[in-house]
């Protein structure tokens, strides 16, 4: 199993559709696929558990706060469609923030080892700024992402993201951790600034920066229980998909993850 952390230490910043649209993919490709909510607030597990699929399962599942202690012994993570399913957010996770960060860790790395046959590919979305969760997220994953909009507090949260990054590998708390960079997201081609600021940040950060771009478009904001080249009449043909399509092959080539594993 591979695991990647889709996170930015600021808000609003298009973190969780990322997210979405990883495991998605992860779909597309046949791949198994584990989805955990290390967000309080809870849109990933909410689009994951409006999946048509599950609707009306009730049934006790694994949660995400059942990583770090013995409350989810024998309960299995939430089926959601075919190839996917969730470990949801839940209230339990505010005592994860203000335990202690080394138990964390060692019970969130354990946790992750007894799941990792069972899947091909892991997904984890983290709420913004600093948190027990995040730095546990990427003490247990192989990848960090982050999707960035060309504005300047989403930059500064960047930065402080990655130095949390820097942090876990240099302090061998996960040594194999790897970053893919950041993804330009939410990118307007009608605003000089934001094409500046990618300009600027390709000048800087080289190939940190995701070769690929999310424009602004109404199709994702809308696509919060499909991905965005899905629609009720079949394959979506639009720059949105189309643009979304060539972003997660981009990720998963740098994870070579390919088709059927």
């Amino acid at each position: 199993m591979k695991t990647i952390v889709v996170a930015n230490q600021k808000g609003g910043v298009g973190k969780t559709t990322l997210a979405r649209h990883i495991s998605f993919y992860g779909q597309r490709l046949q791949l198994n696929t584990l989805c955990i909510d290390f967000d309080p607030q809870a849109d990933f597990s909410k689009s994951l558990n409006n999946l048509q699929d599950n609707a009306k399962d009730t049934s006790k599942h694994l949660l995400a706060s059942h990583l770090f202690n013995s409350k989810g012994d024998g309960l299995l993570p939430k089926p959601c469609s075919k190839n996917l399913q969730l470990i949801s957010a839940d209230t339990g996770m505010l005592k994860i923030e203000r335990g202690d960060l080394q138990k964390a860790i060692d019970a969130g790395k354990q946790s992750l080892r007894s799941l990792s046959n069972q899947y091909d590919l892991c997904v984890i979305d983290v709420a913004p700024g600093i948190s027990n969760l995040l730095v546990t997220a990427l003490s247990i994953a192989d990848y960090a992402i982050s999707p960035c909009k060309p504005d300047r507090d989403a930059i500064d949260g960047l930065l402080a993201f990655f130095l949390n990054v820097r942090k876990v590998q240099e302090e061998a708390i996960n040594a194999e951790l790897a970053s893919l960079g950041v993804l330009l997201n939410q990118v307007n081609k009608n605003r000089a600034f934001h094409l500046e600021i990618e300009k600027q940040m390709r000048a800087a950060w080289g190939t940190s920066v995701l070769p690929a771009v999310l424009y602004e478009r109404a199709a994702i904001d809308t696509a919060k229980d499909r991905p965005v080249w899905l629609t009720d009449r079949g394959e979506s043909t639009s720059m949105a998909a189309k643009e979304m399509l060539e972003a997660c092959a981009c990720i998963f080539d740098q994870m070579n993850i390919k088709a059927g594993k």
